[in-house]
């Protein structure tokens, strides 16, 4: 073989060799640039998603504690008396509210719905678990969100506070009791963990 094949032969070998290669490093280099696009498209698909779920868990919150405040402003209308209690309570309730208390004198007495709360009729002021943040509303005229923790009769719940002071004859302020709501922790957080889960994360 002459030294023109054996050179026309390595051109003829090498070609195909140097096409496959660049080739196999193109499509590598495409490959890897829309896994990233699709990661960055997955990674705020997710962000947006938690914003737009976080907001609505911010809403829920709010929602409960315009429950409460609205209560506060019946008590202070009637001179501390609700009257058809159950019935205002139940045009007030929401998926995500497990119920609505009142606690006049910081002692639980009406709760809407009774059905699985039966427990919670109980005196917040010395209770060894409530007792602290509750006594801190009343001081500082503060509501408070507190929670989750466990109820004994069903499930993790954060508890909205609102303590009411109503005016005596002599226009003194006096501590009257607290308008309550219950939230249910799973139905406020689930869907966003769900969510998130969703897109991978």
């Amino acid at each position: 073989m002459t030294r023109n094949k054996i050179k026309f032969s390595h051109t003829k070998w090498l070609l195909p060799l140097w096409v496959l290669l660049i080739g196999s490093i193109v499509l590598y280099m495409i490959a890897h640039a829309v896994q990233q696009a699709n990661s960055r498209h997955l990674r705020t698909l997710a962000e947006l998603n938690a914003v737009t779920y976080g907001d609505n868990m911010i809403a829920d919150l709010y929602a409960g504690i315009s429950i409460t405040d609205t209560l506060e402003q019946l008590l202070i209308s009637t001179d501390g008396r609700i009257d058809k209690f159950d019935t205002i309570a139940d045009r007030m309730m929401a998926d995500y509210v497990q119920s609505i208390q009142l606690a006049p004198g910081g002692v639980v007495t009406d709760i809407y719905s009774t059905e699985g709360n039966e427990a919670g009729k109980i005196d917040l002021i010395h209770d060894k678990y409530r007792g602290e943040t509750v006594k801190y509303s009343i001081a500082n005229d503060a509501l408070i969100i507190h929670g989750p923790f466990e109820l004994e009769q069903r499930g993790h719940v954060l508890s909205i506070r609102n303590p009411v002071f109503l005016q005596d004859e002599n226009g003194t302020p006096y501590f009257w009791g607290m308008t309550m709501v219950i939230i249910k922790v799973p139905d406020i957080f689930q869907h966003s963990a769900d969510a998130l889960t969703n897109f991978g994360y």
